[in-house]
């Protein structure tokens, strides 16, 4: 059948076959552009139950889940350094996925006041104090840990556990490395 000169079963053939290759490339790509580097970086790491990486916006949204919150900014760091060599310079966001149940999260929730007002005053001893206090209210242990960078916040209770990053500066647009995400 023509149609003003065209073909219809070539145009039809032709879109059909660009699209496979569209979406294939796309798929080859997350396979093995960044998917395939992110596990193997991610898969030597002790603290690694399992990561989500997908496009987000630009950046690369690397989700990690933790089997622990044990030494939390440390584990955090070395997270980060393994997706930001197996990454390269693209920029991604780095979350962290944990077993928080409903105690530990409103028990997080209530220590947000404390821990922004620190941010902005220095009063972290303080912080500390009240966070701790928060978490024995729902049945729980606090670990906080600050460096130049982020608050590292970790409630355990049971088998339970919450772990969140909280930025110490807002964050920037990314030319490379993580954003901070509770």
């Amino acid at each position: 059948m023509v149609w003003h000169g065209f073909k219809i079963k070539a145009v039809i053939i032709s879109l059909v076959i660009g699209l496979i290759c569209l979406f294939g490339g796309q798929w080859l790509y997350g396979k093995y552009g960044y998917q395939q580097s992110l596990q193997q970086a991610l898969e030597r790491h002790p603290q690694v139950a399992g990561f989500k990486a997908a496009e987000q916006g630009g950046k690369i949204a690397v989700t990690v889940r933790l089997k622990s919150a044990s030494n939390l900014m440390v584990n955090y760091k070395e997270i980060e350094h393994a997706v930001t060599d197996a990454l390269g310079s693209r920029p991604f966001i780095l979350r962290l996925d944990d077993n928080r149940d409903a105690s530990l999260e409103a028990a997080f929730y209530r220590s947000q006041f404390v821990i922004y007002q620190a941010l902005a005053q220095g009063s972290f001893k303080d912080m500390e104090s009240e966070v701790s206090e928060h978490a024995r209210a729902v049945g729980a242990s606090a670990q906080i840990y600050l460096d130049n960078e982020n608050v590292y916040l970790a409630f355990n209770k049971g088998d339970r556990f919450l772990a969140a990053v909280v930025p110490r500066n807002p964050p920037q647009e990314a030319k490379g490395g993580a954003v901070p995400y509770a």
